[in-house]
């Protein structure tokens, strides 16, 4: 029983300890496995222990009294051999009762025995009566032994009962503890199992978040690599990154350090764009989720940009830009210089598109723009001014009329006529206003007016100032730059090339009536000059026939030779008249062409005897091509035939004796060359454009044997080019010439 009781005791410390094993915090997996133990070791000692307090009443009272009887009984039987020791059996069945029973039922057995044995073994017997006093000595001894026995077998039995108590009660912590080992080792075996996990997340996360690192260095790099300004918003349009290429247009734009713009909204930051292009382009990206592209100018910088807006997964926004500026002012000045010039060349009335160049420039690039001219009387008159309200302009006109400018002010259109040099206001300031103003209402007005920037550019042209184009910013709010003067100064370049050209075209056209009149003039005393002469010389030469015929009388051989020289040269001289007369009729346009189709080879063939006379008397030699039969031409063969002859008769005045001279004709695309080949003395390279010229003759080393008004070659490309052809020559000097006869294919 010692040994078991032991058991407990140490199943109940070990369990208290595993109890305390498991109210502790991190446990480890052995820690739980011996608690399971601890609990095992208890289970079985409480097993081992008797379970008498559990057994009923009857039984333990029964065994009370049996045992007694049982060892009265065995003591009778034994009688004879136990020599008078009449409770030896008594004591194992007070003992027995004891055990069995408890101390109630312990007492009952010793009563019982004491009075078995005095009934039925000690004398008198079957008698309760007392006897000897030494007889009673032994009943009183067993008694007191008894009832001592009982009482440690009772104190032995409540302890015993406790300790059953208590182990019953921690047989069922062990139960629980058991369950929570059970519990436990399988937590633990899952918190190995997550740690386990936990090491490999975690060594993935590093893994990760290294890779993230790298990611992100690499994302920066990029991110600062953009050469252009670059921000991030979040959802609520607050600044979350800004490249190095931002921070330096905003700090340029006086926003100071890039860390103070981080976590502010932007419309705070720059309210100047709120209700441009940036702004709308923003919001629609923001709103829509698509990239948008768009193109803005911020006035307060005067720069255009290219804006890139992309929306982000969290409702934020990317944006970046490119400024344009250059590009744009570049189209820009592109556009207005071709449309300029477009309008300047499109009519010589200069007044008219000078007023087209200014309104060309508004709004776009001026709201106001102004011209004035310097006439030729040497005033200035405003002549046109432009804005997109017709109102404005009329009460322009009429601040111009009321408050005219100052010819000798320092600034503005005078003096920008006197000095012929540009002016550029970035900025007009109110004392700019002030000193330009000439009371209170002048000042007033040009302050409601709102002028921003303004540029005032001469127009030069071969260095004289024509006048003055001036530009204005007012509601646009743009700000000039030193580009923006470039634009104006070739505008006002071109406009004063225009104005230029518009006089001098006036004066050209002027300058050409003149000499066209004088022509006309000059023609018609060339033709009736020539009708006038032809009459005298008419008369000279009816006379002269006359008085060779012998009606007048007889005539001397000298006399005859004499009237051959007047005939002669009243030939040459009525052939130079009628030279001049057909030049005169060409001219006036007077000369009618009878255009029909001409066989070529008949043609020429005629022609040869035209000239036979004069190749025989410089001993020349003539020789013709046969020309194709079949080709043909559209021609007047009057015409056609004065056109040859004149080139015939000058290829054998220029060619000496013993030279040759040919025609061969040939045919291309719709036309006939008939070519008229000498071996004469050429032509200089000089005199090659001008013998077609008229009253043009060679030098007089070359011709001074021949005469002539230097009209025939003239007549004949002009009669050429009625028909529809041309003439023209090709010639070298000592090598002889090559004229040709262009005319159309019959």
């Amino acid at each position: 029983m010692r040994w078991q009781a032991g058991n407990i005791l140490n199943g109940v410390s070990r369990v208290t300890e595993a109890k305390a094993v498991l109210a502790g915090k991190g446990a480890h997996p052995g820690e739980g496995r011996e608690a399971f133990r601890a609990t095992s070791t208890l289970r079985g000692a409480i097993r081992e222990v008797p379970q008498f307090e559990r057994r009923p009443a009857a039984l333990r009272y029964g065994a009370a009294i049996v045992l007694p009887v049982v060892a009265l009984v065995m003591t009778l039987a034994l009688e004879p051999y136990l020599q008078r020791v009449v409770f030896i059996f008594f004591w194992p069945a007070v003992v027995g009762a004891a055990v069995i029973g408890g101390l109630w039922p312990a007492l009952l057995a010793s009563l019982l025995s004491v009075a078995l044995a005095d009934y039925y073994l000690i004398a008198p017997l079957h008698s309760f009566s007392p006897g000897n006093p030494t007889e009673i000595a032994p009943s009183l001894a067993f008694l007191v032994t008894a009832f001592l026995v009982s009482s440690v077998t009772e104190q032995l039995r409540t302890t015993r009962r406790r300790a059953t108590d208590a182990a019953r009660e921690n047989a069922r912590l062990a139960v629980d503890i058991e369950q929570q080992a059970i519990e436990l080792e399988q937590q633990l075996e899952e918190s190995q199992s997550l740690q386990e996990q936990l090491e490999q997340s975690s060594e993935e996360l590093i893994e990760q978040t290294a890779q993230a690192e790298t990611a992100d260095r690499f994302s920066r790099g990029i991110l600062e690599g953009i050469a252009d300004p670059f921000v991030v918003q979040d959802a609520d349009w607050r600044f979350r990154y800004v490249n190095e290429a931002a921070a330096r247009v905003f700090s340029d734009s006086g926003h100071g350090d890039v860390k103070d713009l981080i976590g502010k909204v932007v419309w705070e930051v720059f309210p100047s764009i709120v209700g441009t292009g940036f702004e709308q382009a923003m919001r629609r990206s923001a709103e829509q989720r698509i990239p948008v592209t768009a193109e803005a100018f911020y006035a307060e910088r005067g720069e255009w940009s290219l804006m890139f807006c992309y929306p982000l997964p969290d409702r934020g926004l990317a944006t970046q830009w490119k400024n344009i500026t250059d590009a744009k002012r570049a189209q820009e000045s592109a556009h207005y210089l071709a449309r300029a010039s477009e309008t300047l060349s499109s009519s010589l009335d200069y007044e008219t598109t000078l007023k087209e160049l200014a309104q060309l420039v508004v709004p776009e690039f001026a709201d106001w723009a102004a011209v004035d001219i310097v006439g030729d009387d040497g005033k200035v008159r405003q002549l046109a001014v432009a804005h997109v309200d017709p109102d404005k302009v009329r009460w322009a006109h009429e601040l111009n009329r009321r408050y005219p400018p100052d010819p000798n002010a320092r600034t503005g259109v005078y003096n920008v006529l006197r000095t012929g040099k540009p002016e550029l206001y970035s900025e007009i300031p109110d004392e700019m206003l002030v000193a330009g103003t000439v009371d209170e209402e002048h000042l007033r007005i040009s302050r409601e007016l709102g002028l921003k920037s303004a540029i005032v550019v001469p127009l030069i042209a071969r260095e004289r100032t024509l006048g003055a184009l001036t530009l204005v910013s007012a509601e646009s709010g743009r700000r000039y730059r030193q580009a923006d003067l470039d634009l104006a100064m070739e505008l006002a370049r071109r406009a004063a090339l225009a104005v230029d050209n518009a006089r001098l075209h006036k004066a050209e056209l002027e300058a050409r009536r003149a000499a066209e009149a004088a022509n006309l003039a000059k023609t018609q005393f060339l033709a009736v000059m020539s009708h006038e002469l032809r009459t005298p010389l008419n008369a000279i030469a009816g006379y002269a026939e006359l008085m060779r015929m012998g009606i007048r009388g007889p005539i001397t051989p000298e006399q005859q030779a004499d009237l051959d020289r007047i005939k002669r040269s009243q030939r040459d001289l009525l052939s130079l008249i009628n030279d001049v007369l057909n030049y005169a009729k060409l001219e006036a346009g007077h000369i009618e062409f009878d255009t029909r189709v001409i066989p070529v080879h008949d043609f020429l063939d005629d022609v040869e005897s035209l000239v036979t006379p004069q190749l025989q008397g410089k001993g020349l030699t003539f020789e013709y091509a046969q020309c194709d039969s079949e080709l043909k031409v559209r021609a007047d063969a009057e015409k056609m035939r004065q056109i040859l002859v004149n080139l015939l008769s000058n290829a054998i005045k220029f060619t000496p004796s013993g030279g040759r001279i040919s025609i061969e004709c040939e045919s291309d695309d719709g036309t006939v060359n008939i070519r008229v080949l000498d071996t004469g003395v050429g032509i200089p390279e000089d005199k090659i454009g001008a013998i077609f010229e008229p009253f043009v003759q060679l030098d007089r080393k070359l011709t001074s044997s021949q005469e002539g008004t230097g009209l025939g070659l003239a007549i004949s490309r002009d009669l050429a080019r009625g028909m529809g052809g041309d003439l023209s020559v090709e010639s070298k000097v000592g090598e002889g010439s090559l004229f040709r006869l262009k005319l159309p294919r019959g």
